[in-house]
């Protein structure tokens, strides 16, 4: 399987986002200040143009950015239940491969995965040193971290982050040396926030230019994260964005957006995601190729209401927009 390191070749060396083209010229993502933003500034900003940025004193005041540091304290505010652990890298795509690699790597993933106690999850992240992981833990009624959804919240300038649509409110990522492949969210939108820990984030735009270059990959090899850029040469002129996201911090990633996650270090670490609705006009964007092509998935089925008052919304939305651009001195906009 392609997932699996060589004898004479690390497994870190497959899955390091160093090796990601272009790496080295990677661009800045944009920095804001929690203590220093509005939330009608953020969200005009940021969630209404669907542009990622890295939110600096997001979660210091979560009561999870003191405690979360000491694993006793996880072992004694936990229940022993069940947890879903992989010791490898895995596709996060494996959904819109080929029908052969999708079945391929279909059976590696079920073969990566499995469930143990979670206070043995907790044990095991003291011992070695490749990759230990529980994804996405939920906090609620009877998990396994059911107890310690009051150290997570909003972030100061949104505190009350509003229902999200089909993710829970907070999940939490708890690893050691963690490694999560290029992937997107097709609804809500994230707030990546490190308790514990620091990762290095690349992220690509949900744009024509990198669907070109990324579709093959997809289809014929399954997995992002060591690109052949001989055999797939349309990679080699992309460009991510790179950011470093520190204990405290929060990244926001908009829908759509790629992105590739890889922790800085082989120590214990902590992410919480924090969700909140997508804006319809986001979600309903056709100039998006993941976009045209998740919405159109759904569009013989008994969401297609939603998602053509979806993209009507979007459509009138960006026509207002222009019209208001024209008709506004450019000195005065927003």
């Amino acid at each position: 399987m392609p997932l699996i390191a060589e004898p004479d070749r690390p497994v870190s060396k497959f899955w390091s986002l160093s090796r990601f083209p272009n790496h080295p010229q990677a661009g800045p993502v944009e920095v804001i200040d929690a203590l220093s933003i509005s939330k009608e500034d953020f969200t005009r900003r940021y969630v209404n143009r669907n542009r990622p940025c890295l939110v600096k004193n997001a979660v210091r005041h979560w009561p999870a950015f003191q405690k979360w540091k000491r694993l006793d304290y996880l072992k004694a505010h936990s229940r022993n239940s069940a947890v879903v652990v992989r010791s490898q890298i895995v596709s996060e795509v494996i959904g819109w491969s080929s029908p052969k690699v999708k079945a391929e790597l279909t059976e590696y993933a079920n073969s990566v995965y499995r469930e143990m106690p979670f206070h043995e999850f907790l044990d095991g992240l003291g011992e070695g040193d490749g990759p230990w992981v529980a994804d996405s833990c939920r906090f609620s009624e009877g998990s396994a971290i059911e107890q310690m959804k009051e150290d997570v919240g909003g972030l100061p300038f949104m505190p009350q982050l509003g229902k999200s649509r089909h993710y829970p409110p907070h999940r939490s990522f708890l690893y050691r040396n963690s490694y999560t492949d290029w992937h997107f969210h097709v609804v809500d939108e994230t707030f990546m926030a490190q308790v514990v820990g620091a990762k290095e984030v690349l992220l690509l735009p949900p744009d024509e230019t990198s669907w070109r270059a990324l579709q093959p990959v997809i289809e014929q090899a399954g997995y992002l994260y060591d690109i052949d850029t001989g055999r797939f040469p349309g990679t080699r002129q992309l460009r991510a964005l790179r950011t470093v996201v520190e204990p405290g911090d929060a990244l926001y990633i908009p829908v759509y957006w790629w992105h590739a996650v890889q922790s800085m270090d082989d120590e214990f670490g902590a992410t919480v995601a924090a969700t909140f609705p997508t804006p319809l006009h986001v979600s309903g964007d056709i100039s998006s190729p993941i976009a045209r092509r998740v919405l159109r998935t759904y569009l013989f089925s008994r969401y297609a209401p939603v998602v053509l008052g979806a993209v009507a919304y979007s459509l009138g939305y960006r026509l207002l927009s222009k019209l208001i651009d024209v008709a506004m001195p450019r000195d005065v906009r927003p």
